[in-house]
């Protein structure tokens, strides 16, 4: 069976662990750590640590429903000054200063788990994305990248501080048969976790698959075409992905929330309708009111279908 090693962070990662865990593939998962929104920032601030939340999610996904555990990581508190609390995000972050680092902390866990494939921390250093813009100016930070007014275009990305890969990253990738990026936010997941020092160097030499997003978003990719995601991507990858899946059906505009659809048409790619069913229900229960809280993702990928394209390509 291929080895598969996923890259990203947040609930496009997650969604994908979760469909080739159902159809038990081989699988990895690098996963970002700058993170700074929501209840996985708040834990930054006050702890220090590298950002916990997208490990959490991606070793929930890997893990699966039936066990309590595996629930339990996904469960937030719903009233008093810890409404929208992550427990899962408080169980690794205990265990990341038990353990001395972010690496071993995740392995604790996941000693604890049925889960079916690995989760590993790209770095175990703290740092955040930044953007240098067109104008000359810096901005520190995701959430402050995304919110940032005037909406000046960002003229290149970069850690602050500078972050090493780990090596247990560099040694999964070296041992992946196909490198899937994304899907995931394009410039604070992805391109954030290739920005690792010594991560671009292993990628040189491997098939790397890349997941165009279904919607543009907003401070990051305002205006992309499918075109724009592929320049980018392999701005810093240093190499055009081997290989592009998209889904090529559009959400409905009430779905969009000012956001634009991100048309494959003219790009070379496997996929189609890769769609995950959305009701207008959605829109209410993705929510999450609180004082952590970092958005809703309306319009995602089925896990279910991108799995199965993924898979038939790492076949191949």
């Amino acid at each position: 069976m291929t080895r598969i090693v996923t890259i990203g962070g947040g609930t496009g990662q997650a969604q994908l662990l979760e469909g080739l865990r159902r159809r038990g593939a081989d699988v990895t998962a690098i996963v970002g750590v700058t993170d700074n929104g929501g209840h996985s920032g708040q834990l930054r601030k006050e702890l220090g640590i590298p950002s916990v939340g997208d490990l959490r999610a991606c070793l929930a996904a890997l893990t699966g429903p039936r066990s309590r555990l595996g629930r339990a990581l996904t469960w937030r508190f719903k009233t008093g000054a810890l409404a929208g609390a992550s427990l899962g995000n408080l169980v690794l972050a205990e265990l990341t200063l038990g353990e001395g680092t972010l690496t071993r902390a995740v392995r604790a866990l996941e000693s604890m788990l049925p889960a079916r494939g690995r989760a590993i921390p790209v770095s175990d250093a703290s740092a955040q994305i930044a953007a240098r813009l067109e104008n000359g100016k810096t901005v520190i930070g995701e959430w402050e990248i995304i919110r940032r007014k005037p909406r000046i275009p960002i003229a290149r990305l970069f850690h602050q501080p500078a972050i090493d890969a780990t090596s247990e990253t560099l040694r999964a990738v070296r041992r992946a048969g196909l490198v899937v990026l994304g899907p995931g936010s394009l410039r604070t997941a992805l391109v954030s976790v290739l920005l690792a020092r010594g991560l671009r160097k292993a990628l040189r030499t491997k098939r790397v698959a890349f997941v165009l997003n279904i919607l543009t978003q907003a401070g990051q990719t305002d205006g992309f075409t499918a075109r724009d995601h592929v320049r980018e991507i392999a701005r810093y990858l240093g190499k055009p992905p081997d290989l592009m899946i998209a889904n090529t059906k559009r959400p409905p505009d009430w779905a969009l929330q000012g956001a634009e659809f991100v048309d494959p048409d003219g790009l070379e790619f496997r996929g189609g309708d890769l769609l995950e069913k959305v009701s207008r229900g959605d829109l209410s229960r993705r929510a999450r009111p609180s004082q952590f809280v970092a958005g809703p993702h309306l319009v995602r990928h089925d896990p279910a279908k991108l799995a199965r394209a993924i898979l038939a390509i790492a076949r191949q």
